[in-house]
């Protein structure tokens, strides 16, 4: 019989590569500045790597560990480490665990977000190993975020551009971080859209990461749920978000 009692802990899936800022967005989110603390799925420590803090102490990653921080106890975050070209190893396990999750029938083990990262310095926003994972893995009713990071770098691409059409110096500072924003909507949103199971929103987050910027993506995951308990559990676990609590409560 399936558990519906109401979850104590909000469940994430983190996914990117190792630049992506991972450990930055959670720290923001969760309202900490600490390392997060690993355990196994029976719920034992595994003492992380100095080197690897997400990981355990060889630095092993297993995406079945639980990354929690003791400021925030309502997250839990499970972490993938991204695909590479032909990755076809890390992109099963991915799809055998979020199935896994989902068929738990327990609403407080079963995952309930998936954040995706992209770092936007790259020269690639995405790979060709990442667009197989939108292509080829349905994550059902459990919502995807692609949330892309360092996204400075594109205001940096835009304000060059803006230099180089004659406007001065002051003015294409002001308007780049626009203008970056319009380009990326324009020349890379319709590949995200076009995509099989495309993300359910999209987050653009710079290197310099505000309690503002936590808040729109802890904001945009509320949006994209489509369980109140898990929107208010959201709401709760995110104790940091006063702005995000009045909303909700104002929706009320």
């Amino acid at each position: 019989m399936t558990d519906v009692r109401r979850p104590g802990q909000f469940r994430i899936l983190i996914i990117g590569r190792a630049n992506a800022g991972k450990t930055t967005i959670l720290r923001a989110v969760c309202g900490v500045d600490e390392e997060p603390k690993v355990y196994d799925r029976e719920g034992r420590r595994v003492r992380a790597s100095e080197d690897h803090p997400m990981y355990g102490e060889r630095g092993e990653h297993n995406i079945e560990y639980e990354l929690r921080f003791p400021g925030n106890p309502g997250f839990v975050f499970h972490d993938s480490r991204g695909f590479e070209s032909g990755s076809v190893e890390e992109l099963g396990l991915v799809r055998k665990f979020i199935q896994e999750q989902a068929g738990l029938g327990s609403m407080s083990r079963q995952l309930h977000a998936i954040w995706y990262c992209f770092p936007a310095d790259n020269n690639r926003l995405m790979t060709a190993a990442e667009q197989e994972f939108f292509n080829k893995i349905d994550t059902g009713r459990v919502p995807v975020i692609a949330v892309f990071t360092k996204f400075d770098a594109l205001d940096s691409i835009a304000f060059t551009e803006l230099c180089s059409q004659g406007f001065p110096f002051e003015v294409a500072k002001k308007m780049a971080p626009k203008h970056a924003t319009e380009t990326f909507n324009k020349e890379f949103l319709p590949l995200l859209e076009s995509l099989a199971h495309c993300p359910k929103a999209v987050v653009h987050l710079r290197s310099v990461f505000p309690t503002h910027a936590a808040s729109e993506l802890v904001q945009s995951t509320e949006a994209a749920l489509d369980s109140d308990v898990l929107k208010m559990l959201l709401v709760q676990a995110q104790h940091a978000n006063v702005e995000l609590c009045m909303k909700s409560a104002v929706r009320k």
